[in-house]
């Protein structure tokens, strides 16, 4: 594991200029547009963006920035009493704003048996939480199609935008979800929290798409 200078997390994106998801009744399906158009043959500029700058799209590295971090156990929501009330948003969880380091990770398909943290703290290996970010690139307007599995909470945005969530703690199942972009780039966001089912798992699987994602220009 190669880990990299510390840097925090990135604020989360103000939500209110962003294009309105829509649900369809046989599975999920959310409509993205609004990203910055990029010719094929022309790198992108800075965004001026804490989240980096969108990638050289003609040479640049596959996969997402991880920033990890390890999660005590009296931290109220890893092992919450009675009388807490958990959230079930990224914006209310707050689990992510510490992180311990940093590390490229060329895939998120992670599975069942993800157990990434162990820095001898009270119950480690057990209660950890990952944020990742990346960007992707739709070359013509596309369907973005993936799978998200995991145990526990699981948030996906895109463009600043929720597309698909799995909040709290419980077992592994994988959904799909549809995502229709219009041609451009977007940045890309996931957060990911294990506090207490038996099992750590999480699967971000991309499945169809005329689409890449790409590290970003820091």
């Amino acid at each position: 594991m190669t880990r990299t200078p510390l840097l925090r997390p990135t604020q989360l994106r103000a939500l209110g200029w962003l294009a309105l998801p829509f649900l369809v009744a046989c599975g999920t399906e959310v409509g993205i547009g609004g990203g910055e158009k990029v010719p094929v043959a022309q790198p992108p500029g800075d965004d001026g963006d804490d989240l980096g700058s969108p990638p050289d799209w003609q040479n640049c590295l596959e996969g997402w920035r991880g920033q990890y971090s390890n999660l005590t156990a009296d931290n109220k929501y890893v092992t919450p009493g009675p009388r807490i009330e958990v959230p079930t948003t990224v914006e209310g969880l707050a689990l992510w704003d510490d992180p311990e380091y940093e590390q490229f990770d060329p895939s998120l398909d992670f599975g069942q048996n993800f157990w990434p943290m162990d820095e001898g703290l009270e119950e480690d290996p057990k209660y950890f939480a990952v944020y990742w970010h990346s960007w992707v690139r739709a070359w013509s307007g596309t369907t973005l199609s993936f799978l998200l599995g995991s145990s526990d909470d699981a948030f996906v945005y895109i463009n600043g935008a929720p597309v698909a969530e799995n909040p709290g703690i419980h077992g592994f199942v994988r959904t799909r979800y549809d995502i229709h972009l219009d041609a451009g780039q977007y940045p890309i966001e996931i957060w990911f929290a294990h506090r207490g089912s038996p099992d750590a798992a999480m699967s971000f699987r991309h499945v169809e798409g005329d689409v890449s994602f790409c590290y970003p220009d820091f």
